[in-house]
């Protein structure tokens, strides 16, 4: 999630004062308040879920290995991001300096870090894991080389983290070259793609946040309030319910442009509003958007509205195991087309939803001629939009589980363009 941060309301109908206490939703978004994210020793939020275990990390370590087995890998190299947090639980900073998990096919994982950083590395590692630490003037490449050789794999395919920077594959191809060094995605993406029933649970749970605080913050448009003032109240009131989240916002002919336009603008009456973001819940992200108009509705809008409501039904109700991420883009861009918004993206201008989990923008996409096959776990947003230029834009977007039995969203879905039924 850091392309953009995100923002919501309640899955289960609830309103804001559930998760904002006694203080309300005046006191929520910040009405000279100065709220802080609450420090590790504050109270959990009520009805948060419980975090990911040890054991559900060590599972997914066993799973790679047996993705690593039938693909004839050796080992995995997981560079400090959202990969190595899914696999380990460990949080660490990219330098220049190497630190990461070195996963072999079969056996435990060790951590290679600096000799400097081998203290603070072990506060988190805690002896969960062995750490071979290097010297500033000896390589961490030949370090990883040397331990793969004391383990017996001296050839072989090593699969390195497919977000790492260029240089590390590079040199370690110099380091080690009898291994044929690959990205590791065909493992990583199996592993994070499908969620677990815990993981659901916290994005349902990081969703009904989000809803929570668009409804709270959408009760406060007035004439005159700016898109950076909605912005910070929606940021105060995420602070306020315990979390870090952000909402790009966007007025009137600014919503016409997906990620919005420079120009800064005050709220007028008849306006689109249009509010996309959400929040950070136990290393997992929400997303969702909502469009409203502060005003009455032209016929115009209210005639978009209803198409981007129905592509984004038709996207739910053609998503199942056994679809194709293409299928999902093509059923919600066929009610849009049919609607005289297309042909292709000319209105409807990017594809229809991301993955999403321990990143915002996640494997897999649900985009046009895509073959990736659906498979009960997999969550994406359902994001359809109608943009026309010069006018106004109209998103609507929810997250989207896929079931045995299909798909399901993990909030309810918007009902109007008023901001009080959003």
């Amino acid at each position: 999630m850091k392309r953009r941060e995100f923002i919501r309301r309640s899955a289960a109908g609830a309103g804001a004062a559930s998760l904002f206490g006694a203080a309300g939703v005046e006191d929520a978004l910040g009405r000279g308040v100065t709220p802080e994210v609450r420090p590790a020793t504050s109270p959990t939020p009520p009805g948060e879920p419980a975090p990911i275990s040890e054991a559900e990390l060590a599972a997914r370590r066993e799973k790679a290995q047996r993705l690593m087995a039938e693909r004839k890998i050796a080992a995995l190299f997981i560079e400090p991001g959202a990969n190595l947090l899914y696999f380990t639980g460990i949080r660490w900073g990219r330098s220049e300096r190497l630190f990461g998990m070195l996963l072999p096919a079969t056996g435990a994982a060790v951590f290679i870090a600096p000799a400097f950083e081998e203290q603070r590395a072990g506060a988190q590692i805690a002896e969960r894991y062995a750490i071979r630490a290097w010297q500033e003037d000896e390589s961490p490449y030949r370090l990883i080389a040397d331990t793969l050789a004391g383990q017996g794999i001296r050839t072989g395919t090593v699969a390195i983290d497919e977000s790492a920077r260029f240089f590390v594959p590079h040199e370690l191809g110099h380091a080690a070259p009898g291994l044929d060094v690959t990205m590791a995605d065909e493992v990583t993406h199996l592993c994070r793609g499908v969620k677990s029933a815990h993981e659901v649970e916290i994005m349902r749970y990081a969703n009904r946040v989000t809803l929570e605080v668009y409804r709270a913050a959408l009760q406060t448009l007035r004439q005159g309030l700016t898109q950076a003032e909605l912005s910070q109240e929606v940021a105060n009131a995420f602070r306020k319910a315990g979390y870090e989240g952000y909402a790009l916002v966007l007025f009137g002919e600014s919503s016409a442009y997906p990620h919005g336009s420079p120009k800064p603008r005050a709220l007028q009456p008849g306006d689109n509003v249009l509010v996309d973001g959400g929040c950070t819940v136990l290393g997992y992200e929400s997303d969702m958007t909502r469009t409203v108009v502060f005003g009455t509705p032209t016929a115009e809008q209210r005639q978009v509205w209803d198409v981007v409501h129905r592509a984004q039904s038709a996207a739910l109700a053609a998503a199942a195991p056994g679809r194709k991420c293409g299928d999902v883009d093509a059923a919600a861009r066929k009610v849009i087309t049919d609607a005289g918004y297309g042909p292709g993206y000319k209105y409807f201008t990017h594809r229809l939803g991301h993955g999403i989990g321990l990143e915002g923008h996640e494997w897999p996409y649900l985009v046009r001629g895509s073959e990736i096959v659906l498979q009960p776990g997999m969550s994406f947003s359902d994001e359809p939009g109608i943009y026309p230029y010069g006018k106004f834009g109209l998103r609507l977007e929810d997250i989207m589980v896929i079931t045995e039995g299909g798909a399901e969203l993990l909030t309810p879905q918007a009902t109007s363009l008023s901001p009080s039924l959003a």
